[in-house]
This record gives C-alpha cells, sequence and structure tokens, in this order.
C-alpha cells in the first residue's frame, strides 16, 4: 500500500501546515496558558495554497488518530472506559485506576484526558477561522473542507460534555480569552455542537475524499447528530438522522462478520490508517495477549456471559488463550499482530445507526419497530429474533445487552449507552468501588487552581 494515503504520512511531513501555534500546543500545560512562538508562520500563507490548506487539516485528523483522547491506543477513552464500565479486566501487573474506579481530581488520567482534548481543538479552531477568511480557495472546496474541521470539532465536544458535563466551550484561538473562560451548560454545549454539525451536513458531501473512507463526509455528519439529538432527548430527529444513514447506498452491513473490521468493509463510515504501510493497529496491539504486560486486559466475565454459542461475534471477536497456566478471553476484532495490510481502526460504521435508530424509536414508543431494527444486527450475528412483544423495559435491556455484545471497547460506547438510558448505576452491582456520581469524571485539579471560573467541579470530586 502507498505513503499516499494522508494518514501515512509522518509528522515531519506536515510541520509546514502549523497555523500560527499550531506545533506548539502539544507542548502546552492547558488550555488556559497557552504561549505564542516567536517565529509562528503566516496564516494567509497556509491557506494561499489548497496542497497546505489540506495538509493543514490533514494533520487534525492525525491528532485524532495519535494524542491521547480519542486515540484508540491504551491512554484513550475507547480503552480506559472498557475497564471503567464491565466491557474489560485489568489482568496487567499494575494496577489500573479507571479498573478499580478510583478516579480523582488529581489524577493524571483526567488532567491528559482534558489536556489533549483542548490542545487539539485549538488548531481546529485555527484552521476554521484560518481558512474562512481566505480568498484563495474556491468557495465549494473551502466549505468542504472547513465542514469536515466542524464535524471533527463536534466529535471532541460531544466526547468532552458525555465525560466531564458542563465545560469550556470556546471557538477561540485568542489565548487571553482562554485564560479565564467559564464553564458552559451540557444543554448549551449540545446545541453548540448541533450548530457545528449542521453546518457540516449542509456543506459535505456523501462522496469520500479518498477511496480509503480516511476523511469525514456527509453520514458523518449524520451519524454524530443522531447521537447528538438522543443526547438532547429530541428522539425523533434522531431517527431520521440515523435513518439517513442506514438508507445511504454507500453502507450495506456485511455478510460476512470477518469482513467487519477489515478496511474495505461497506459497514465502514470512518476510519484511520496505522501511521507507517504495515503498521498494526492500536487495537491489536493493546488486546492480544502475548505476555503479562502494564496494560494487559481481557475481556470480563460479564460480557463473556452475554454471548451465546450461536453468537458468530463469540467465535470471531473473542478468542480464548491460556497463558501462565490461565485461560483468558483475548478481544479479537483486530487480528493482524505484524505486516498489517488490510486493517485499519474504524471510528464509525453502519452499525452504529441501527442502534441509534432502534433505540430511539423505543424512546419514542414505536416498540414493534424498535425491535425490528435490533433484529437486523441480531439475524447478522446468528441470533434468534427478539420477541415482538417485549415492553419497554424489556427491549433497554435486551438493547444494552445486544450493543455491549456488538461495541464492545468501541469509543466507550458501553459508558455513554448505560448513561443515555439511565442505567448507569447498576454498574454498582458488579464494580465494588463504583460510587453514584460516577457518570461524570472530574474537572482536572490543576486547571481548577489555574482559572477559578471552572468551579465547582463536578459533584463527588
Amino acid at each position: 500500500m502507498k505513503n499516499t494515503y494522508f494518514l501515512k504520512l509522518k509528522h515531519s511531513i506536515v510541520l509546514f501546515c502549523s497555523i500560527s501555534i499550531l506545533m506548539t500546543i502539544q507542548a502546552c500545560e492547558s488550555i488556559v496558558d497557552i504561549d505564542l512562538p516567536d517565529n509562528r508562520i503566516n496564516q494567509e500563507d497556509v491557506f494561499k495554497d489548497l496542497s497546505t490548506t489540506k495538509s493543514s487539516l490533514t494533520n487534525l485528523y492525525i491528532k485524532v488518530r495519535d494524542t491521547p483522547f480519542l486515540s484508540k491506543a491504551n491512554t484513550g477513552v475507547s480503552f480506559s472506559l472498557s475497564l471503567f464500565t464491565d466491557e474489560t479486566t485489568h489482568i496487567g501487573n499494575a494496577p489500573n485506576s479507571f479498573y478499580l474506579n478510583n478516579i480523582t481530581a488529581s489524577s493524571n488520567e483526567m488532567a491528559l484526558w482534558w489536556n489533549n482534548a483542548y490542545q487539539d481543538i485549538y488548531p481546529i479552531n485555527a484552521f476554521i477561522i484560518g481558512l474562512s477568511k481566505s480568498h484563495h480557495i474556491q468557495e465549494q472546496t473551502k466549505k468542504q473542507l472547513i465542514g469536515e474541521a466542524y464535524t471533527l470539532r463536534a466529535l471532541y465536544y460531544q466526547n468532552l460534555v458525555q465525560l466531564f458535563g458542563d465545560i469550556p466551550y470556546t471557538t477561540s484561538i485568542d489565548y487571553t480569552d482562554n485564560t479565564r473562560i467559564k464553564k458552559t451548560s451540557y444543554q448549551e454545549v449540545l446545541l453548540l455542537i448541533e450548530k457545528d454539525l449542521l453546518f457540516a451536513y449542509e456543506n459535505l458531501s456523501y462522496t469520500y475524499r479518498d477511496s480509503q473512507r480516511f476523511y469525514i463526509n456527509k453520514s458523518v455528519a449524520e451519524l454524530l447528530l443522531s447521537n447528538n439529538y438522543l443526547l438532547q432527548r429530541k428522539y425523533d430527529k434522531a431517527e431520521l438522522f440515523s435513518k439517513a444513514v442506514i438508507d445511504n447506498p454507500n453502507y450495506k452491513l456485511e455478510d460476512d462478520i470477518n469482513k467487519v473490521f477489515k478496511n474495505g468493509a461497506k459497514s465502514t463510515l470512518w476510519q484511520l490508517s496505522p501511521n507507517l504501510n504495515t503498521a498494526i493497529t492500536p487495537e491489536a496491539a493493546i488486546y492480544q495477549i502475548k505476555t503479562i504486560g502494564i496494560n494487559t486486559v481481557s475481556a470480563s466475565k460479564e460480557l463473556v456471559d452475554l454471548f451465546s454459542l450461536s453468537d458468530l461475534r463469540y467465535h470471531h471477536w473473542l478468542l480464548k488463550v491460556t497463558l501462565n497456566d490461565q485461560e483468558f478471553h483475548q478481544i479479537n476484532k483486530y487480528k493482524n499482530t505484524a505486516n498489517n495490510t488490510d486493517e485499519f481502526s474504524i471510528f464509525f460504521r453502519l452499525e452504529e445507526a441501527y442502534f441509534n435508530l432502534s433505540i430511539s424509536l423505543a424512546l419514542q414508543d414505536k416498540l414493534p419497530q424498535a425491535i425490528e431494527n435490533l433484529n437486523i444486527i441480531r439475524q447478522k450475528r446468528g441470533l434468534n429474533s427478539l420477541n415482538s412483544s417485549l415492553d419497554k423495559d424489556s427491549f433497554i435491556k435486551q438493547y444494552l445487552e445486544e450493543s455491549s455484545r456488538e461495541f464492545f471497547t468501541e469509543n466507550g460506547k458501553r459508558f455513554f449507552d448505560l448513561k443515555l438510558t439511565q442505567k448507569i448505576q447498576d454498574l454498582s452491582k458488579i464494580k465494588p468501588n463504583w460510587k453514584s456520581n460516577y457518570n461524570l469524571f472530574p474537572i482536572p485539579e490543576k486547571q481548577l487552581q489555574m482559572n477559578k471560573n471552572l468551579l465547582p467541579n463536578n459533584i463527588g470530586y
């Protein structure tokens, strides 16, 4: 596979694409203390040329992949929330704060998430502002590229608001504003995210800018809108946008379960490649159980017990391994551990639209339709259909179990599903250290010390 794919570019190639302060952000302590460089690149020069503009946008995608927030590595939301809930068991040789449910405001993990998320949002804002002012890029192309950046910004904020509740929301690149920024309410942040996504929806195309679906298109914005409307409890709109993704002929549920996590899967909406031609995915690196290391995990008993032997996912996405005379169930969605040529990290896939449609219908008391859509996934995975006479509570229980079987270790979906259905406290039956305030994480202590406008912290911290 050639190096022309944008996410296989090394960071050195895109250094020139910094928008004023882009490359210095990585070393900043937080969004409230940003130093401006002496040798900044002229912002207008970046946006005089389409190639440098696209390269600058590419760097924003690379940040999604590589920085410790949305990354699929062991610092990111996907890995950590699976431990925080009941999807994975930590079997590593060092304590894990997420697995032990002892995250505090002084935890390094919270500082890492918070700082990196806002450090990534800053250059997104810079890109949007810089390209919006440019008179050198054709208008339709400009709207497309800005639409991608808006979607990326919405992705960050939609994760942040679900994790932290009321948060600072900024579209500014004025560092003095960021030193005294206040929190925006949860509901208002959702509305601002919706606004970004609607802009993206209006300006993006269903056609991908590349054959590998590395760049965001309109369908990604639609899926994020369906998630946003679920959070706003606007279930009719969540139904509308999830159905739009399902009805799009660009996508199809794979008949062969072995193809779901391959880079040519017809169900993939958006994926990111490793940074080198044959590098393995972060998922393959962290979930393959070869030895017991610091961050080694296995599928939890609670997760394994959800599967019947007729479930294809049990046989293809989990793997029994024996190590040190102990048997574990390895997370086995990504299988390549060397010379990887056909696996990329999938961020969004068609199946999520089916789940969004199903739960949005159920929460509108359209239970027959909700059951029908969930049954489509069940049938693909070798399971019998659910009884059409299920009541609402029974359906939600089935929905949560089905979602766990389908999306374990993907994007923190288990945590977010439990919050959406107001079942998050059910984890107290399984996790001995679970507390009632664990529906939200704490704002890092250092942030509160530097900016008193962020007080008070979330309840319980």
